[in-house]
């Protein structure tokens, strides 16, 4: 039987403009630390073209090498001289890898959890109870997350952040924008202080913040791990709640779910329909007009930075340095914005870290199923951090912060925070 197509004509191109020069090595974070040829972007290139032209098909062992040697963090993407978009290849042979192969069940299930809302709430709430019921200490014992330790991550927050805010939130004074607020699992299930902060700052700016309660998860790490067939009802409840007109943009405070919505919805849409997938021309145009209107927060607070009040000073001094997640600086090539809303908070003090835009090694399930590779990108990124004796790490990414804020020194009480909750808080006279 023939094995169906590996790339779409709109992924495939890309396969033929990697020239071999070696180039990506450099800036590949596992690479580093495993110095093997089938771990380059460049090796999985060629194993991309081997496939597609039917030379090589696939196996365990080609399955293996595209999710244990591969982040999806885009840096190859990203300083590639000729244009490779590798991690859209990459994605595509994932695809047909779990189509050929399935996937581990741990992950099945968790995807399942991902793909519908009320299943996601339900699980939370049955986590709540079961560390009430038994203790934390004692279900932290008996569990295994690779890298990370389990006594570490956060606690579920007491409440939905979609129950805690309401779905319109007015302005304060005049209105100058409507926003669409879409954010993400981490901060509905885990942050719920992020999610607070942006709305809390959006109001004070005369936005006002509509938070539809029924989104779902962006997908991404859905779509990302191979399963593109349960992304798809993802994206078409988000684009049916966020593709609209009548509105100035759609924030996220998670460069993963703001890169999706903006890069990834559309080139996954034209893919799946270009290789027989039922798409529509409506999604198709839903998908790009979504793009258009998709902004990380801090970039619409830069943008009208004059809409903010006056900040407090306190008089307390604070050192504090960024960490810039992959899905904003290698997907979106954001970099000045979140830097310019921490320099511009009294008592601010801002210091530049060395390697400020590696990975920090997390990938979603990565850190979990590939824990020592992991580790050893975590470390590179946590030396570099303590090294700038800053008492604050800020991210614009949840996900950055679980990995991150799990490995830190606990001595050091360092703490974790989203550029806008310190903008919050200056804006609070914190």
């Amino acid at each position: 039987m023939k094995e169906k197509a590996v790339f779409s004509e709109n992924t495939k191109e890309n396969i033929y403009h990697c020239i071999k020069c070696g180039l990506c090595m450099a800036h590949c974070p596992v690479y580093k630390e495993v110095l093997s040829e089938e771990a380059t972007p460049r090796g999985k290139v060629q194993l991309s073209r081997q496939l597609s032209e039917g030379n090589l098909k696939m196996s365990k062992e080609v399955k293996n090498a595209f999710f244990s040697t591969c982040l999806l963090c885009g840096a190859c993407v990203s300083n590639c001289p000729s244009g490779v978009h590798g991690s859209n290849l990459y994605s595509g042979v994932r695809w047909r890898a779990v189509q050929k192969y399935g996937m581990d069940w741990k992950k099945k299930v968790m995807f399942q959890l991902l793909a519908k809302k009320w299943r996601m709430s339900k699980s939370a709430s049955l986590g709540k109870w079961a560390r009430k019921m038994f203790g934390g200490k004692w279900i932290e014992s008996r569990m295994n997350a690779g890298a990370l330790n389990v006594a570490r991550i956060p606690k579920v927050n007491e409440k939905e952040f979609s129950d805690m805010v309401p779905e319109v939130t007015k302005p304060e004074g005049k209105a100058r924008a409507k926003v669409l607020y879409f954010h993400g699992c981490a901060t509905n299930y885990l942050y719920a202080g992020i999610g607070t902060a942006v709305v809390d700052v959006l109001k004070k700016m005369g936005v006002e913040v509509i938070t539809p309660r029924e989104q779902t998860c962006c997908g991404m790490p859905i779509f990302m791990s191979g399963d593109r067939e349960a992304s798809i009802q993802n994206i078409r409840e988000n684009l049916r709640l966020f593709a609209r007109e009548d509105i100035d943009a759609v924030v996220c405070d998670c460069a993963t779910c703001s890169d999706g919505l903006k890069k990834e919805y559309p080139h996954l849409l034209l893919d799946l329909r270009q290789l027989g997938e039922d798409v529509t021309d409506e999604e198709l145009k839903a998908a790009e007009l979504l793009a258009k209107k998709v902004k990380d927060v801090t970039v619409f607070i830069d943008e009208h930075k004059d809409w903010l009040p006056a900040m407090k000073e306190n008089g307390k001094k604070v050192r504090v340095t960024y960490h810039d997640p992959c899905h904003l600086v290698q997907g979106q090539k954001i970099t000045a914005q979140p830097r310019n809303i921490l320099k511009a908070i009294p008592g601010v003090e801002y210091v530049e870290m060395p390697g400020a835009g590696d990975c920090c090694g997390g990938g979603g399930s990565f850190q979990v199923e590939h824990a020592e590779t992991s580790r050893k990108i975590t470390k590179r990124k946590v030396d570099n951090i303590h090294s700038t004796k800053a008492q604050i790490l800020a991210t614009c990414c949840p996900g950055c912060t679980l990995t991150i804020s799990n490995h830190l020194d606990p001595s050091l009480n360092m703490r974790v925070m989203h550029p806008v909750q310190l903008l919050q808080m200056a804006l609070s006279g914190k």
